[in-house]
């Protein structure tokens, strides 16, 4: 039996067991909650959901959990995926992703844990090909605050800025203002070499201190500012090559990030200095009430003796707590290439009774640029 196939096993023979132990979404079946008490549209936050994570994913006092039985504290997230690619012969469906989520409070203490392991994770690759990189962890750290003082460490896997999490998106992809590396010092592994590369989205090995206002009453709004140290590497239960252990103790760089949030809205920026390479920039995000969300952001990259832009601008756009739809612009798409368009829809489908809520979740992404128009399609059940 190779690794995926043994990969894919895992999974459904946890997929049944998780449905034994109520093991639907973790905090909806804990507080006995709809989903849009803490999403404007899953997975975007609103208030209560910014607040609910600044809390450590605790509700306020006079919020205390209703439920009462027992639930596994874990979410099962499956996805199918389709691309079709009109330049080339791609055209092909695959399993996307089954991965396991858990996050919460760890005892009685002020501090939290987040974990994020996916046992199969596949893309399309050059070539048509799969990448299969199963068996690693999209984030593994905890966070916590240093006595009652206003500032908390978090050590683990986790993405380089916290000003704004694009793993809370509606589109498929990520947006490239973000997610666009900067590359690191060769390396004797190609591997190690891609590891060495910086992406304000991309998850690392990594140390974070962090200082925020206090206020109990809106715990996420007010200036945050921090350091965070990122070390090339990779944490992994390692299934495949492309998902292997490999880490380095000599840092890749640091990130100084400070901002002010108010509700959905912040306003900030981040500074990456690392070995001959820099990337410096300001990020905006806006909302109109509760249905639309406008999300900027813009900077300079100095990689040697090269110097670019980046920009990128996104409207999100929430009919209803089932339904959205956005559209991004982004320039920081590969060398030499177009502004590129992105429409997104996304349709998410809470059901279930309380004691086994979950949802499905379908999402469409049609990106329009000169040489590269692509369709893609994620279809998701969420326990």
């Amino acid at each position: 039996m190779n690794r995926v196939r043994l990969a894919t096993v895992i999974a459904l023979v946890l997929a049944p067991a998780a449905v034994r132990l109520d093991a639907t979404p973790q905090f909806a079946r804990k507080y006995q909650r709809d989903c849009s008490f803490c999403h404007l549209a899953p997975p975007v936050l609103n208030a209560v959901g910014e607040d609910f994570l600044a809390r450590g994913y605790r509700l306020r006092e006079a919020l205390t959990p209703v439920s009462s039985h027992e639930t596994m504290p874990a979410s099962l997230w499956s996805t199918v995926d389709y691309e079709r690619r009109a330049n080339s012969t791609t055209n092909r469906g695959f399993p996307g992703r089954v991965e396991l989520i858990s996050a919460g409070p760890i005892g009685s203490s002020r501090a939290a844990y987040f974990v994020e392991w996916r046992l199969v994770s596949q893309q399309i690759a050059s070539g048509n090909t799969l990448l299969n990189r199963s068996g690693r962890f999209e984030d593994l750290f905890v966070t916590t605050p240093i006595g009652r003082s206003p500032i908390a460490v978090t050590v683990g896997q986790f993405r380089a800025i916290s000003q704004v999490d694009v793993s809370r998106r509606l589109s498929i992809s990520e947006p490239q203002v973000f997610s666009a590396s900067l590359p690191g010092r060769a390396a004797p592994s190609s591997r190690m070499t891609g590891l060495r590369a910086f992406s304000p989205a991309g998850r690392q090995p990594a140390v974070r201190v962090m200082w925020q206002q206090q206020d109990e009453e809106r715990p996420a709004d007010g200036w945050s500012a921090g350091a965070t140290v990122l070390f090339p590497g990779e944490l992994t239960i390692p299934f495949t090559d492309a998902a292997s252990f490999e880490n380095e103790g000599t840092p890749k760089g640091v990130v100084l990030e400070s901002f002010r949030r108010a509700g959905m809205r912040s306003i900030g920026g981040h500074v990456f200095l690392g070995d001959d390479r820099e990337l410096a920039m300001a990020v905006g995000a806006f909302n109109v009430g509760s249905r639309l969300i406008v999300t900027t952001a813009g900077g300079v990259e100095t990689l040697g003796d090269t110097t670019r832009g980046r920009f990128g601008l996104q409207t999100e756009v929430f009919l209803n707590p089932v339904l959205a739809v956005a559209a991004r612009l982004e320039d920081r798409t590969g060398t030499g290439q177009r502004v590129a368009g992105v429409l997104s829809f996304n349709v998410h489908l809470p059901f279930g009774p309380e004691r086994l809520r979950q949802a499905l979740r379908v999402q469409v992404e049609q990106r329009l640029q000169v040489d590269d128009h692509r369709t893609l399609i994620a279809f998701s059940h969420v326990f």
